[in-house]
């Protein structure tokens, strides 16, 4: 070797050890000294994570970029099991990033999980984002973040959508051994737990934690704020989807006992002293659970089919309902889909003539659009009215919410009965802020006219005039609006 490419290579190794020391001073290898120690490290991944610290050394990071490129090439191309084993790769070497094992964890139970059709292959997914997410917190035993990370997988994977539990997903959590080995806090038990009962020793550990804490709570590289008043947020909710689990499978006395216990989180949380804003909702929350195991023990009897008993059933759990805004999470209620305990019962009632039912408040009215034709009828007698939402649109789509009209804009609405129907009705408009506008009484025909000085969402309340006896046979109107601008 010549002496020009000794030199060369003495101030490129000269360059090395410089780095090398500078890069040994950096607080990501001094945090993750500690896995150079065997004795430390899980035994699973005892040597793979000792090679990687110890060969790559403060090179580390070099790799890592190298790896999150290739990580990302990988996900375009939906390559999911390669991807896998490039992030549990990531892992040896950034094994105190909590976005390791939060990203794997979340993207394998969501993203991948979602994309096959088969439900074996989805479950696959599922199970090893749990079991990924659980060795992050074997890893980092004193983050809050990957236990609330671990728990939200297993309390929103199975309620994502509104109204609904996926059953054959919670059924699969608790028929795997492994994972009930491996996720459940404390000693075994007589019998496996729910995603929901797993769930919540989880947030209970990580609120403890961040209560802990000088600062009550962490940001993670995601901005996301995990804070104890959340936690207990999602221990609430954790306990009414567990009380709704047992009521829609029946079991009706542990229904009612987790309703009662969701009351009394919510009671506990008022009387928590958080540092960081705390809603009055809380109130309604304890109003509403408390009610629930009264409506469940009627829904019980109402299961041998009395016309009285079921008759009481419908009329606590409307009543729940309708006195203040839904807060079912569209388990009894849905405004999308109307397939509710509620709307159900409501529709079986109106005899499948009011495809709107449940819409018994303004908080539930129903939305209909400018010149549709509907039907519907007011039954069971004493326990139904029907609101709906009209729309007077703005032609103007940048303009400010609260933007006037120049002139008043007329909005007419058509009510008739057919000839059968003998039930005389009372009809009430409203404005954009729920004040009564106009109020007219319908014999037959009813063509109701108004000046709208606002642009916005207007109510109509359709209901029986007076109390007739007896009850007409048929009980239909039809219902129809148009805005002339």
């Amino acid at each position: 070797m010549t002496p020009k490419r000794w030199a060369v290579l003495a101030l490129l190794s000269t360059a090395l050890v410089f780095l090398q020391l500078g890069l040994d001073r950096q607080p990501e290898t001094r945090e993750e000294e500690r896995y150079r120690k065997v004795a430390d490290l899980p035994a699973s991944d005892m040597v793979p994570t000792y090679i990687a610290s110890l060969f790559f050394g403060a090179f580390r990071a070099v790799v890592v970029d190298a790896l999150w490129i290739q990580l990302k090439k990988l996900e375009e191309e939906k390559r999911w099991y390669e991807r896998r084993n490039v992030l549990t790769l990531i892992s040896y070497f950034q094994p105190r990033n909590p976005e390791v094992w939060s990203h794997l964890g979340w993207h394998s139970a969501y993203n991948v999980a979602n994309g096959f059709t088969d439900p074996e292959r989805s479950w696959e997914w599922v199970q090893f984002g749990l079991q990924w997410l659980r060795k992050g917190n074997t890893m980092l035993p004193d983050s809050p973040y990957l236990k609330y990370e671990l728990a939200r997988t297993l309390f929103h994977k199975p309620t994502w959508r509104d109204g609904r539990l996926d059953q054959a997903l919670l059924k699969r959590v608790e028929a795997d051994p492994e994972l009930q080995q491996i996720l459940r806090l404390g000693p075994a038990g007589p019998r496996p737990l729910s995603s929901f009962e797993l769930a919540i020793p989880w947030l209970e550990k990580a609120r403890a934690e961040l209560f802990a804490r000088r600062e009550k709570f962490i940001v993670t590289q995601g901005g996301l704020y995990i804070r104890p008043m959340t936690m207990d947020g999602f221990i609430r909710e954790c306990m009414y989807f567990q009380g709704m689990y047992l009521w829609l499978n029946r079991r009706w006395e542990e229904a009612a006992d987790w309703f009662r216990r969701a009351k009394e989180q919510s009671e506990m949380m008022i009387r928590t002293p958080y540092d960081d804003f705390k809603s009055s909702i809380l109130e309604d929350w304890v109003k509403f659970y408390g009610r629930l195991p009264e409506i469940v023990e009627l829904d019980r009897r109402a299961q041998d089919g009395r016309a009285e008993d079921e008759r009481a059933f419908l009329a606590k759990l409307q009543a729940l309902l309708v006195e203040g805004n839904p807060m079912d999470g569209g388990f009894l209620w849905g405004r999308m889909y109307r397939t509710g305990r509620l709307d159900e019962l409501k529709q079986q009632a109106a005899l499948g003539k009011d495809p709107q039912e449940c819409n018994d408040s303004f908080a539930m009215a129903s939305e209909i659009q400018g010149g549709a034709l509907l039907l519907a009828n007011l039954e069971p007698q004493g326990l139904d009215v029907d609101f709906y939402e009209l729309t007077v649109p703005n032609p103007d789509p940048k303009a400010s919410g609260d933007a006037r009209p120049g002139t008043p804009i007329p909005l007419r609405v058509h009510l008739k009965r057919p000839d059968a129907a003998m039930l005389d009705l009372k009809v009430t408009l409203y404005d954009t802020s729920k004040r009564p506008v106009k109020e007219a009484e319908m014999r037959g025909e009813l063509k109701l006219d108004h000046s709208c000085d606002r642009y916005g969402t207007y109510f109509l309340k359709v209901e029986p005039l007076g109390a007739p006896t007896p009850w007409p046979a048929n009980t239909s109107y039809s219902l129809q609006y148009a805005v002339r601008p």
